[in-house]
């Protein structure tokens, strides 16, 4: 049975076989699904940083520590930011 794809994807394997950079269709989506994984597991580690910065933000509002939600919210953004640009 043939691996059906849609024609953006078929093109795009057809131009990565022609450079030379893979020699079959199986090494390109092996690649594909490589890369997915990888940057699954980098999102998943800022995913679980971003819950973690929720989280003690929530206990701190709950204990009176927080000032202004918005001062929180400006300090989560700019922790990400670097992060991201870290990356």
């Amino acid at each position: 049975m043939a691996l059906s794809l849609p024609p953006e994807l078929q093109q795009f394997a057809e131009r990565q076989i022609a450079s030379g950079r893979y020699t079959s269709l199986d090494e390109v989506l092996l690649a594909g699904l490589q890369a997915l994984v990888e940057r699954e597991q980098l999102y998943q580690g800022r995913f679980e940083e971003l819950r973690h910065d929720i989280l003690l933000g929530a206990a701190q509002a709950e204990q009176g520590q927080l000032l202004d939600a918005s001062e929180e919210i400006t300090a989560i953004r700019q922790r990400l930011r670097q992060r991201h640009a870290e990356s």
